[in-house]
């Protein structure tokens, strides 16, 4: 639904756009982290997403939160009927809180075989507009404040063959070309394995690291994070994907949560390197996808300076944000840069 989250819009007011060098380091280290070193990373390609805490903390600055998210009691249904009980938003779906993550990811994969879709012709545009609250500072670890909002609006041709973004304030199309880890055109989003053994599977050959390991794992629910945030996607795909995510070990339940804008949010994920946790957002009636976070839940030495990995960066103590990223948009238009139908 395009515009759906445009509370978040309002509350977080204007925005500064990303420079050109995020675009480029991020997606730079993005392919070398998951095999394709040695690719050139491509103007107008997007990707905020490091899978690597480090680089992502050292190299490109990270994604730090000025907002304190408010603590607000998970729900999950559209109030009560007249009997009393919990009424269910959505058709076939269990009204009332979710017990764990399973449940959760269940329910939004329900939720999104349920949703109608269109899909866009070759001729059409794929609109994503994301906000994240980032610190000021260009590099270097985030251990606190001050802060700035940037937004990222982009679009993908049906045919995956274009892509277009703002530059300078201009609205500049490119040509796409070769392979991405993940994906981010519709064609090959479209033809990614529906059955969630087979797409996790799929995801397993791409990230590079041992079959088995908890980096494997790790990168797998990054990189179905990463398809889930970036793209519009057809409905049993992303059905798909909830349900791999449910597979992937060690992926627990945030009872309570909220997003930028203190709304209700379920909040799921797993623990990365041993002091982050990295968790997706969904509407608690909807299911829908909301956004993603990444916090501290210990504290944590960052080391890392230029190429020295033994200087002190800096301290993140405990429940320090280190990441929270809000889709506002998502919908099909009929030109690149339109926002709206």
């Amino acid at each position: 639904m395009m515009d759906e989250l445009k509370i978040l819009r309002d509350a977080w007011g204007d925005a500064d756009a990303p420079s050109q060098d995020s675009y480029v380091q991020a997606r730079a280290a993005l392919l070398a982290k998951a095999g394709g070193a040695g690719q050139a990373p491509r103007p107008g390609r997007r990707g905020f997403r490091l899978p690597n805490i480090g680089v992502r903390l050292v190299v490109v600055g990270a994604m730090a939160v000025a907002v304190a998210a408010g603590v607000t009691a998970v729900q999950t249904s559209g109030g009560t009927g007249g009997d009393g009980r919990p009424r269910s938003v959505l058709p076939g779906i269990p009204a009332g809180p979710v017990a764990n993550a399973a449940e959760a990811l269940d329910r939004a994969a329900a939720a999104a075989d349920s949703r109608t879709f269109t899909p866009p012709r070759p001729d059409q545009w794929i609109y994503i507009e994301l906000r994240t609250r980032t610190t000021v500072k260009e590099s270097g670890g985030v251990t606190g404040g001050p802060y700035r909002t940037i937004v990222r609006r982009y679009w993908e041709r049906g045919d995956g063959k274009k892509s277009a973004r703002i530059v300078n304030g201009q609205v500049r199309i490119f040509d796409e070309f070769g392979r991405t880890i993940p994906p981010n055109d519709y064609p090959s989003l479209a033809a990614l394995p529906t059955d969630p053994d087979a797409l996790l599977r799929w995801v397993y050959t791409q990230d590079g690291e041992k079959p088995g390991s908890e980096g494997q794992h790790q990168m797998a629910f990054q990189t179905l994070s990463v398809i889930l945030r970036e793209n519009l996607l057809p409905p049993r795909t992303e059905a798909a994907i909830f349900r791999a995510m449910k597979k992937i070990p060690d992926v627990t339940l945030v009872d309570d949560s909220a997003d930028a804008a203190g709304r209700p949010a379920i909040a799921l994920g797993r623990v990365a390197e041993g002091w982050l946790h990295e968790e997706v957002m969904l509407d608690p009636k909807s299911y829908a996808y909301l956004g993603e976070r990444i916090i501290s839940i210990k504290g944590h030495t960052l080391r890392g300076i230029g190429d020295d990995p033994h200087v002190v960066a800096g301290y993140v103590k405990k429940g320090v944000l280190q990441n929270l990223t809000v889709r506002t948009a998502a919908g099909i238009v009929g030109a690149p840069g339109q926002r709206t139908p």
